[in-house]
């Protein structure tokens, strides 16, 4: 459960943060998650791309019901916005800000800020290089080239 702005946003399996045309999560910016009449949430880029005409009327038809609902005067951007997905989205947005996330090489306390040369050698002893992939001797006197291939 989030806290936001005196709301508490339940965390439900049923409120999903992803589009599912584009698998992409939805955003603050150009992937704002709107709802069709059916009650059916998209990013606002898919639902662009959707619009369709039908006896002179646009039209979005929903990928999940095919439900149309009728494409409001300023396209996809006119739609309802899907108010739970939308606070999730803020709340997971002020969360990232307010705590920043260590990259994996941060977390690793051999490695944090040393130069490779003041590394211990023992953190280098299971690396070993690779054999290269070319004959010893070239199996074609006019080109070297070939052999890099075999």
């Amino acid at each position: 459960n989030v806290k936001l702005q005196g709301l508490w946003i339940l965390s439900t399996p049923t409120t999903s943060l992803d589009c599912i045309i584009c698998f992409s999560a939805f955003n603050l910016a150009e992937r704002l998650p709107r709802k069709l009449y059916c009650g059916h949430t998209f990013c606002q880029a898919c639902l662009r791309r959707l619009d369709t005409v039908i006896n002179e009327q646009m039209w979005i038809p929903c990928p999940q019901c095919r439900q149309n609902t009728p494409l409001p005067r300023g396209g996809a951007i006119g739609l309802d916005l899907d108010l739970a997905a939308f606070l999730g989205v803020k709340a997971e947005a002020e969360n990232q800000r307010s705590s920043p996330q260590k990259t994996p090489l941060e977390t690793k306390s051999s490695f944090v800020k040393q130069p490779i040369t003041d590394q211990p050698p023992s953190a280098w002893a299971n690396v070993a290089l690779a054999e290269p992939r070319f004959h010893r001797s070239p199996c074609c006197r006019r080109c070297l080239l070939c052999c890099w291939w075999c």
